[in-house]
């Protein structure tokens, strides 16, 4: 771990959305109070150590019918919550709270976090990749299933990732057009975050069916993951929005493509502890951290 400084001292690190970001602004909010999302008297800023992610082409398809071939590496990456104390975690168990089974240890409200990030594309032909941002809480772990999509034919698409957007990458000897750079803000992890929530009350809430070969919780959950559906309106799924959202404990982040490619990408993640007592800080190596959940969440199929 590394000290980053003040979150309100913005001119070491991004704050605006850059290319691939939308921040929207809520309800009216200025600017200003949109970048001050996070920021207070006592708040404590840490930024993990740089991640990296490799595909070669040398990497098997984690998924091919003979008309779709899918290549895809991802990374976990455990946030470095402190655990609860036993008489803490005790308190906890003892309010009951949807969808989650008890108070959550970690909301929305305990800390933000931003991921900054830049593909490169290693080889000398040009690439569209998939970027991927896969939720974690204390809860539970989301993983996209598949869709089915043509029951006849058995054929199948990927469920939406919490993030999940397309970027056409230059060949190699294009220099900057090789490279994309992008921010998901504060706003955007967020609403990820509200959005892993709305999943989980949505599996264990599912809506009502007459056809029992139609999955809506499948179609609802791809609509809450969509990045141009934001929480605070959409009418779809509003009623199965928590009124507690539990807050990130990690995510999965990494890239798709549908050919073999020669990629890397390097990830920046800023996380605020806006009450100072959710992450740890550096030199307090000795304090527990909130272990991984085992959890898998999860809708539709697995790949076979």
């Amino acid at each position: 771990m590394r000290e980053f400084g003040r979150f309100c001292d913005r001119a070491r690190g991004p704050s605006l959305p850059r290319p691939g970001s939308i921040a929207p602004i809520l309800g009216g909010l200025s600017l200003a109070a949109l970048l001050s999302i996070g920021c207070s008297a006592g708040d404590h800023e840490e930024s993990l150590p740089t991640i990296q992610v490799g595909m070669t082409e040398a990497v098997a398809p984690i998924y091919d019918d003979g008309e779709m071939t899918i290549y895809e590496v991802k990374k976990g990456v455990a946030f470095p919550i402190l655990q609860p104390s036993g008489a803490a975690r005790a308190d906890l168990n003892r309010t009951n709270v949807e969808p989650y089974g008890s108070q959550p240890w970690v909301t929305t409200d305990d800390i933000d976090v931003q991921v900054t990030w830049t593909i490169s594309n290693l080889d000398n032909e040009q690439h569209v990749i998939e970027m991927l941002v896969d939720p974690w809480n204390e809860f539970g772990r989301y993983y996209p299933g598949l869709q089915l999509t043509d029951a006849e034919n058995e054929e199948f698409m990927p469920n939406l990732s919490g993030i999940d957007k397309r970027y056409p990458l230059g060949p190699k000897s294009s220099g900057e057009a090789s490279r994309v750079h992008g921010t998901y803000t504060f706003a955007d992890m967020q609403e990820m975050a509200i959005d892993f929530a709305t999943v989980m009350n949505l599996i264990k809430n599912p809506p009502p069916t007459e056809d029992e070969e139609e999955d809506p919780t499948v179609t609802l959950t791809n609509h809450a993951f969509h990045w141009q559906n934001r929480s605070y309106k959409d009418l779809l799924t509003k009623a199965w929005v928590p009124k507690v959202v539990a807050g990130l404990t990690g995510i999965d982040i990494g890239f798709r493509s549908g050919e073999p490619a020669n990629m890397a990408i390097e990830v920046a993640i800023e996380i605020v502890d806006k009450n100072g007592k959710r992450v740890r800080r550096e030199g307090d190596e000795d304090k527990a951290l909130l272990p991984p959940t085992e959890e898998i969440i999860t809708v539709g199929v697995a790949p076979p």
